[in-house]
């Protein structure tokens, strides 16, 4: 698991590059937020393309763990582009609709991707230096 701050971007890059253990997935997320935290970023690109599809466990440990740290570590208007695998992102699209890949609470404001330009594109319409 790597993760990267692109600080000309002014945001986390997180990259899973093959099979990563739930500890590994929790520690590169943990280590991505202190980061976040000292220097004030408000936008992460994770990419999990390769690790195929999330578990059941990961997924909810992001959504129940990570999002909350998020809002408390950084307040408002946190942006996660999250890109998928293709097969991943078309068996989340069926299971719970266009809807359920992005979120529109103020906080941590999330959407989904099988595409990593798109995902960059998409965070740099909601950048403040845009």
């Amino acid at each position: 698991m790597e993760a990267s701050f692109d600080e000309t971007q002014e945001r986390i890059f997180l990259q899973c590059r093959g099979a990563v253990n739930s500890e590994e997935f929790r520690e590169g997320h943990l280590q991505a937020l202190r980061f976040a935290k000292a220097h004030n970023l408000k936008q992460w690109l994770l990419d999990y393309r390769s690790i195929g599809e999330l578990s059941e466990e990961e997924e909810s440990w992001v959504q129940v763990q990570l999002f909350p740290q998020i809002m408390m570590s950084l307040g408002s208007d946190n942006y996660v582009a999250i890109v998928v695998a293709e097969n991943c992102y078309q068996r989340m699209l069926n299971e719970a609709g266009s809807y359920g890949l992005q979120s529109y609470n103020s906080f941590v404001i999330f959407s989904t991707f099988c595409d990593i330009e798109e995902a960059k594109a998409w965070l740099k319409n909601h950048s403040v230096h845009h």
